[in-house]
């Protein structure tokens, strides 16, 4: 592996939002088209607390790029498309990004259901494509030549909290999932480890969104009395169940969920019920990875004051990694930067790119965060922990 030298891109103050996203116009005479990247974001329905996170992150690394002089001499622009958080209106949009747009590079959307689906196509149009919102490992897998995961894997999710809550006592467990590719296998890394660990599965399910029966769900729960609940889930739900488990009055001593409690909206969403509550991330303001110090300063900058979170790192560092196979191979050739992704490291805000030959992510990591008195802070591992767990969760 080699690893491609960095320099940190200067805060950007000459191109709005609008102007990146906006259609291409032609080029002025004697300046060099835009380069144009494709992606769709699910910027309405169940996905989109977290989609537009992703959504700003690349938005941001777009207008740093250009403030950098742009990749190869010329503007970088981004194009995309709400794809509603739909499967297929995903691929009917990456279609026409590849087809009627011919946008010169791609990123992929939004989970990995929606992801998955879109693979075929990407595989098909041979677009060497970033996946910033896909952390199933199946994706990745042998017959993949032309996607690259820009996340950690969902098997690593919440990776470190059955060890920690066997170590504070802890001996049975509940498992929830959404019926997701994402969720379900997070769900299964997170059942296999129970087992391994010798927990007592005492309680597992499987439900959908947007509106399943979290009061049913909850009773269960209760009536089952785990001493830790694992939710795989994604915003909308992981509020959903804590809601749920908080109107039975039952508090397990750990309360975790995936995705959701990252976000800022979920302690403002919940109050004092969110306090205690864990999940994971790949990615914290506080890291010392590289210039991430400066991107927390310019995406406050850009939106209103809002801190990043994992998802928008992830969209960010899926820019730069696309921006780094530019550069090194002077082109927008899509093999060239197949190849190139293929046998090299990026550094970027959110960790060292680096994947095996199917694409598959092994540079990025993952770390823990609780809910502590409406903050969230990190607490895996205890390196770079900013806080120390608090144990147990009382749901109040």
């Amino acid at each position: 592996m080699h690893h491609l030298s960095h320099r940190a891109w200067p805060r950007a103050g000459l191109f709005g939002a609008g102007a990146l996203t906006a259609l291409c116009l032609a080029p002025a005479p004697g300046r060099a088209a835009d380069i144009v990247i494709g992606a769709t974001a699910s910027e309405t329905g169940a996905f989109a607390v977290d989609a537009n996170y992703h959504l700003k992150g690349e938005e941001l690394a777009v207008d740093d790029a250009n403030a950098h002089g742009g990749w190869l001499g010329r503007k970088v622009a981004l194009k995309h498309y709400d794809d509603k958080s739909d499967p297929g209106t995903a691929v009917r949009l990456y279609t026409r990004l590849v087809t009627e747009d011919r946008v010169d590079l791609l990123i992929g959307p939004y989970s990995s259901g929606i992801t998955q689906a879109v693979v075929p196509l990407i595989n098909k149009y041979k677009m060497a494509t970033i996946d910033p919102g896909a952390s199933l490992p199946d994706i990745f897998a042998a017959g993949n030549k032309w996607n690259f995961q820009g996340l950690p894997p969902s098997s690593t999710y919440l990776d470190a909290l059955l060890p920690l809550a066997k170590d504070h006592g802890a001996k049975t467990v509940a498992i929830l999932a959404l019926k997701s590719a994402y969720s379900l296998a997070c769900a299964s890394a997170r059942t296999a480890q129970a087992k391994q660990l010798g927990f007592n599965i005492v309680y597992q399910t499987t439900y959908t969104l947007p509106q399943p029966d979290f009061s049913s769900i909850a009773l269960a729960v209760k009536n089952a009395d785990p001493d830790v609940v694992i939710a795989c889930s994604y915003f909308p739900d992981s509020v959903g169940i804590a809601q749920g488990l908080h109107q039975d009055q039952f508090a397990p001593k750990f309360l975790a969920a995936t995705i959701g409690p990252a976000e800022a909206e979920f302690p403002k969403t919940l109050g004092p019920v969110a306090d205690g509550i864990m999940s994971n991330t790949s990615w914290w303001p506080t890291l010392k990875t590289p210039d991430n110090a400066g991107f927390v300063a310019r995406y406050k900058a850009k939106y209103n004051g809002e801190t990043p979170d994992y998802h928008a790192a992830s969209g960010y560092a899926a820019v730069q990694t696309l921006g780094a196979a530019v550069a090194a191979t002077g082109s927008t050739d899509q093999e060239k930067i197949r190849d190139w992704l293929t046998k090299n490291e990026v550094p970027t805000v959110q960790g060292t790119f680096k994947v095996d030959a199917n694409g598959l992510s092994t540079g990025f990591h993952q770390y823990m965060l609780q809910i502590q008195n409406g903050a969230l802070k990190l607490i895996e591992p205890p390196a770079d922990a900013q806080a120390k767990p608090i144990i147990p969760y009382t749901g109040s």
